[in-house]
C-alpha cells in the first residue's frame, strides 16, 4: 500500500532517474564561448584551424589543406575550407562540403550562453558576409586577446567544432 509519503519520495527519484537516462544536454565548447564584447581592435588577425571534430583524424583529416580565417582592419574577410551556412541543410559530414569565400565581417552576437544560474550571456562572434557561398558565422573563444574561432557544425550539444587559433 503506497503512502502519501511514499509516493511524494518516489517523484523526485523518478525524475533523477528519468535525466539519467535521457543524458543532460550540454554543448562541452560552451566554457570557451567569449562572453564579453571584444575590441575590435583585439580580433582583427588571421585565425588558422588548430582542431576539428568533423570527421575523425583531427588536423591530418585535412590532408595538408588549409583552413583559415583572416579579418581585416578595413571590415573585409577572406576564408579557406570552412563550414557553408545553408538554412534548414543537414550540417556538414565530410570535409569535401567545406567552402572558400571573401565579403565584409561584423562583430556581433552568435547565440547565448547559459551557467546554470537562468542568466543567459551573449556569445560573441563574426558574421562573415559572403554571397556565394553563405558562410557560417563563428563564435569568438577566450576570455581575452588572443581570441580565438568555434564553427559549431549541427547541434551544439553533438561537439562537433572546427576551432581556429590566432596566428601569431
Amino acid at each position: 500500500m503506497l503512502t502519501k509519503g511514499s509516493a511524494i519520495m518516489r517523484t523526485p527519484l523518478c525524475l533523477v532517474v528519468m535525466a539519467l537516462l535521457q543524458g543532460c544536454q550540454y554543448d562541452p565548447y560552451a566554457n570557451t564561448f567569449t562572453t564579453e564584447k571584444p575590441q575590435t581592435n583585439a580580433i582583427v588577425g588571421r585565425y588558422m584551424l588548430k582542431d576539428q571534430t568533423v570527421v575523425s583524424g583531427g588536423l591530418s583529416a585535412m590532408q595538408g589543406r588549409p583552413s583559415f580565417v583572416e579579418l581585416a582592419a578595413d571590415g573585409t574577410f577572406v576564408a579557406t575550407n570552412v563550414p557553408p551556412f545553408v538554412f534548414g541543410a543537414r550540417p556538414i559530414t565530410s570535409l569535401s562540403s567545406l567552402v572558400s569565400g571573401r565579403g565584409a565581417w561584423q562583430l556581433d552576437s552568435v547565440g547565448g550562453v547559459e551557467n546554470g544560474t537562468g542568466k543567459i550571456k551573449t556569445h560573441w562572434g563574426v558574421h562573415l558576409g559572403s554571397q556565394s557561398p553563405q558562410i557560417q558565422s563563428p563564435g569568438f573563444t577566450g576570455d581575452k586577446p588572443p581570441y580565438g574561432l568555434i564553427f559549431t557544425i549541427g547541434d551544439p550539444d553533438s561537439g562537433t567544432v572546427m576551432i581556429l587559433e590566432r596566428a601569431k
